[in-house]
């Protein structure tokens, strides 16, 4: 009888452990999914914290003092002889020991022929006695290839063919093609940079794209034994955007993984283009990352007053300017699909942000970067979805991109920018006549008069320093 009784306790006792063990998983399971379903809180955004998050640009920048430029001499007045008729504003003397090394339109270059018959011409500086090629410093010095050639090529890159694709439309050893790609999207970022600085923006979108690359990552060697079977994956990027929906200018694009790192890489750059002083409204989705970058370059030191008599005093915190506003667009997903859209104001007031939109007559949204996301698809052939034209490397990539972002900006008419004619204007033939001005968003941000021409872009020397550019 003792036996039984003790037995049935047992029992009891274990039931009862089990079933304790089972609610709480049960609840950490219920937990989870709770918190997977609600949207994402940014950390260290709506609280202050004590240390101000790195960045790794910045730290870059404190190491390397900036270097001012010199005053700049005299211009030069010809008055002797006939008037020049070759215009050469855009060209510098690129000796360094000359005064007159990097300034534009102080007429100490001229022209002088074409050496040996050939197609570009020669520039001399009448100061220091420099001869050189209107090609130096640009893709197409001491290059064999007829320019042509390698403008077609890179426009058929910039939309949307492949590396493989174009050396065979063109003939060419797909290298050649890569060489020619590295060599366009170097010189296409110094243009950026020296080209799209000190912008007065209202608002700013951000967001990111997936992209993956062709190197396949194979299994750990630490569990090739029990993971004798483990797939094989493709590496897995991110390109990280920010657009002006306003002149649809495409700030800055940064290619590297979903973390804070690149987040801070990407505010860095935008902060680079605007002028000093201008906190524009930002928007972008729900992740984490955006809150802290912003923080980070938007923010300053607030000392908090000691409450009570006694004790040490609270350490200063690194809080967001009162100008910093900042927005986000939640989206809930139930199985891949957006199913509700809300928004959320991580910094400002919900007051502030909402008087930034009606001067446009917009809401909270990231239409705009979107619609740059599915223009990066189309246009650069690694990004494309099940595709076999994908970039290698990071840096093959980030190549492709920075193609982009010149050719988009600079080349590329964007039709919600163009502008009526006062009058149309005749075409040729028969046809209608011409009734919109067609712009691009440099136009529309004011960095540029005219449509340029990939193969004038690539032609573009960019001085030493940043200086007036009559174009």
């Amino acid at each position: 009888m003792v036996t039984y009784r003790l037995l049935s306790i047992t029992l009891l006792v274990l039931v009862i452990w089990q079933g304790v063990i089972w609610w709480r998983v049960s609840v950490q399971y219920w937990l989870l999914s709770e918190r997977r379903r609600l949207p994402s809180r940014p950390s260290g955004a709506l609280r202050a914290p004590t240390e101000r998050s790195p960045c790794p640009c910045c730290a870059t920048e404190a190491t390397q003092a900036p270097q001012s430029p010199p005053l700049p001499p005299p211009p030069i007045e010809h008055r002797r002889g006939r008037r020049r008729s070759v215009d050469t504003h855009r060209h510098y003397c690129p000796n360094p020991a000359c005064r007159y090394y990097g300034w534009l339109g102080l007429g100490n270059i001229v022209a002088n022929g074409h050496p040996n018959g050939g197609r570009w011409r020669q520039l001399k500086c009448i100061i220091c006695g420099k001869t050189f090629l209107e090609t130096v410093g640009t893709p197409f010095y001491r290059c064999a290839t007829p320019v042509e050639t390698i403008v077609r090529a890179l426009t058929a890159l910039a939309e949307g063919m492949g590396i493989r694709q174009v050396a065979r439309l063109f003939q060419v050893d797909p290298n050649t093609v890569l060489t020619w790609l590295t060599q366009a999207s170097q010189h296409i970022e110094a243009i950026s940079r020296y080209m799209v600085h000190t912008l007065h923006l209202s608002q700013v979108q951000m967001d990111e794209l997936c992209a993956l690359l062709s190197q396949v990552q194979s299994a750990p060697e630490a569990a090739e034994a029990v993971l004798a079977r483990w797939p094989r994956r493709r590496h897995r990027f991110w390109l990280w955007a920010a657009i002006d929906p306003i002149s649809k200018l495409l700030l800055a694009v940064v290619v590297g993984d979903r973390s804070l790192t690149t987040a801070q890489m990407l505010v860095h750059a935008v902060v680079q283009v605007l002028a000093k002083g201008c906190v524009p409204l930002f928007v972008s989705d729900q992740l984490a990352h955006y809150a802290v970058a912003l923080l980070t370059h938007f923010g300053q030191w607030v000392t908090i007053p000691r409450r009570g008599t006694c004790g040490k005093h609270p350490k200063p915190r690194w809080m967001p300017l009162p100008t910093l506003q900042y927005a986000q667009v939640v989206k809930r997903r139930v199985s891949g699909r957006v199913v509700a859209v809300t928004h959320r104001v991580v910094y400002g007031g919900a007051a502030q942000v909402q008087t930034a939109l009606e001067m446009c007559g917009w809401q909270i949204n990231t239409a705009f970067i979107e619609r740059i996301n599915n223009a990066f698809r189309s246009h650069v052939a690694a990004l494309g979805r099940r595709v076999i034209a994908l970039a290698k490397t990071m840096d093959g990539l980030r190549s492709q991109t920075i193609l982009f972002q010149g050719y988009y900006n600079f080349c590329l008419p964007h039709a919600a920018l163009r502008l009526p004619l006062p009058e149309p204007l005749p075409t040729r033939g028969n046809g209608s006549p011409k009734k919109w001005q067609q712009r691009t968003p440099a136009m529309a941000a004011g960095i540029t008069d005219h449509i340029w021409t990939l193969q004038e872009l690539l032609l573009f020397r960019v001085p030493p320093w940043q200086q007036e550019v009559t174009v």
